[in-house]
């Protein structure tokens, strides 16, 4: 490993965590580093981190999926000011906060291994920040507000996560730059905003949500809203969706598209009508939105 001088990309194929080389923090030409089952900083970098204020890992642009247990390993994010992107797995106890990263424009965090909600405060995140994903997290107002001041923000996807009293409640001004919002399996109820909270938005999808109620009618009215996708989520979230979509269609916005799959005989059906040609031209169109909404 010692003669890979020029290694930018690190690829690791492992099954249980592992721990992040000491060598690797030192290549200075490697820039993306990840770790398919997962990986942790070695106990030497940490303390290094932690004790050497001059201590600095300035090639590093993006590293993922990475353990973070406590105070010593955000020590070496904050020696590495060019990162880009990062996926890490976060210590129920611990409170986090990436604002220091100010090149950061892609995060994604879930729960440890065994958490069911993880109830830490997001403290703070970097204002460059363009994609987010949480999972598993615990969302109390005072964290959504954190999020939804983020300026650049647009992406964010909340994956098994769950909202204080099930309940949002977006703030005027909030979500400016938004344009892709996912739910997947949130424990949510109550859902209050409107076109203001939303000004950019364009696409919603709703997944396995079947506490949600309705979906705010004034959503409909934000002028850059082209589809709401609803899978498996509850009858009156789904009529509600088939209202906005009513209202468009009166409206003379024909483009705008409403997609509802409350069984697997749904989907079925759905795919059953497409062509292999259609397909194929929608997978390519799929591939290209996951290389810029994928995490």
């Amino acid at each position: 490993m010692e003669n890979f001088h020029i290694l930018e990309f690190r690829v690791v194929y492992n099954d249980d965590e592992i721990e992040v080389p000491e060598i690797l923090l030192n290549m200075v030409s490697l820039r993306h580093m990840e770790f398919k089952g997962g990986a942790y900083f070695i106990e030497s970098c940490r303390q290094l981190a932690t004790n050497n204020k001059s201590f600095q890992i300035n090639n590093l642009q993006s590293i993922f999926v990475l353990s973070i247990y406590d105070e010593m390993d955000e020590s070496i994010l904050r020696s590495s000011p060019n990162l880009c992107r990062v996926e890490g797995r976060v210590e129920n106890s611990l409170n986090c906060s990436f604002n220091f990263l100010n090149q950061l424009e892609s995060l994604k965090l879930s729960t440890a291994y065994g958490t069911l909600y993880w109830r830490s405060s997001l403290i703070s995140l970097p204002l460059n920040l363009k994609k987010l994903t949480l999972v598993g997290l615990y969302l109390s107002r005072k964290q959504m507000e954190i999020i939804g001041r983020l300026r650049c923000l647009e992406v964010l996807k909340l994956v098994s996560a769950a909202f204080e009293w099930e309940q949002w409640d977006t703030s005027e001004s909030e979500f400016p730059q938004l344009k892709y919002l996912k739910l997947c399996d949130v424990k949510i109820a109550e859902w209050n905003a409107s076109s203001d909270n939303f000004p950019r938005l364009q696409r919603i999808v709703l997944e396995h949500c079947k506490n949600l109620k309705i979906i705010p009618s004034n959503l409909g009215d934000i002028p850059t809203l082209q589809k709401i996708e609803l899978f498996m989520c509850g009858q009156t979230a789904n009529e509600s969706a088939k209202k906005i979509e009513e209202e468009q269609k009166e409206m003379g916005n024909e483009n705008f598209e409403v997609t509802i799959c409350s069984t697997f005989g749904d989907i079925e059906a759905i795919l059953s009508h497409i062509s292999p040609q259609m397909m194929k031209e929608f997978n390519s169109r799929e591939i290209q939105k996951m290389s810029i909404l994928d995490d």
